[in-house]
């Protein structure tokens, strides 16, 4: 007799927000092989416009969306282990770029009273005088880390208080906590400190049927190609979700308008782009330090050149990769051989 599912399990069933282990997460397969090989070499073009044989259409309604239901899926199964005082485990949700996965960390955190731990901002990790020492977990309150990738530098002396707060946090000496952190930051961290962590969940991709169900109102080819492009990440559909969209295409396009990388890309270039992505977002004096063999001159270059086409963007003093530069971004990474997030 088979077993029946976990009442979690049943819950999630008839819901397109799905919480899974972050090792059960699945790309939405590629409509085509043709359509990813011809989107590719768009992207190896590098300059120009696509020679176009038709007007594109142009969507209108943008896929808009609540989290209520993600944060209700998340509050499921969360429930046993935030009710459990004898369960001192931390959970860990891992966020690709631009998900819903931090917005509903914190309004769930939030819901249940659960405070933020102290960690130190950005320009106190390289400091001599930086306490690594985390206070003894109270048992009756769980702590809460908005952005674990904010809690680090990629250099010598950035990386304490995350080796520290590994130490401390596995061992059980701070109590229970959930830590959210991005997917490429989680892809970095794991290699520092390579201790299994089976405790990790992320949202299911949102595949074609998925992004249909919460109101896209597009063919079937049109979705499998969104949520291809988006690796099943909401937040990037979303962006892509009213560009323009080209049913028949030439050798070199995208069934989507992309932004290009810059005509004289280098090294220095691929380098910038993956230590935005690892620290999801960095100001750019602290590029430079995790960067010293990009000089300023040429750092700040390379920081307009991006931001002219769209792949990066500055808010709050801090650069982050777009939403709409971020399949191309991690595209260019892939074909100079750096590692990328699971996602």
């Amino acid at each position: 007799m088979s077993e029946s599912p976990e009442p979690q399990q049943l819950q999630q069933q008839d819901s397109v927000w799905q919480w899974v282990a972050s090792s059960d997460y699945r790309c939405p397969t590629t409509p085509t092989v043709i359509t990813i090989k011809r989107w590719w070499h768009s992207l190896r073009a590098q300059s120009g416009k696509d020679n176009e044989t038709e007007q594109p259409e142009q969507s209108v309604d943008v896929l808009k969306f609540s989290i209520n239901e993600g944060l209700q899926q998340l509050d499921h199964m969360l429930q046993e282990w935030r009710d459990d005082d004898e369960d001192q485990s931390v959970r860990w949700l891992i966020s690709p770029p631009h998900s819903p996965v931090n917005e509903i960390a914190k309004t769930w955190a939030n819901a249940n009273n659960i405070v933020d731990l102290q960690t130190p901002k950005r320009d106190e990790l390289c400091l001599d005088t930086l306490n690594v020492e985390l206070p003894q977990g109270n048992h009756a309150a769980p702590w809460f880390v908005p952005e674990l990738a904010h809690c680090y530098l990629r250099q010598s002396k950035g990386l304490r208080w995350v080796r520290a707060f590994f130490a401390q946090a596995l061992s059980g000496d701070i109590g229970k906590g959930l830590v959210v952190c991005d997917s490429w930051a989680w892809s970095f961290l794991r290699k520092l400190w390579p201790v299994s962590q089976p405790k990790t969940l992320t949202l299911q991709a949102f595949d074609a049927e998925a992004l249909q169900t919460l109101g896209l109102n597009r063919d079937v080819e049109h979705l499998k190609h969104l949520a291809s492009l988006s690796r099943g990440n909401l937040g990037i559909a979303c962006a892509f979700s009213g560009s323009r969209y080209r049913r028949q295409l030439q050798q070199q396009q995208s069934p989507f308008e992309l932004p290009s990388m810059p005509a004289e890309t280098t090294d220095s270039t691929a380098f910038i782009l993956h230590m935005l992505l690892l620290h999801r977002g960095l100001a750019s004096y602290q590029l430079h330090q995790v960067l010293p063999i990009v000089s300023p001159t040429h750092l700040d270059i390379e920081l307009q050149s991006l931001n002219y086409c769209g792949l990066i963007r500055k808010t709050e003093s801090q650069w982050y990769v777009t939403p709409t530069g971020y399949p191309v971004v991690r595209q260019a990474l892939s074909a100079r051989g750096l590692w990328l997030d699971h996602f």
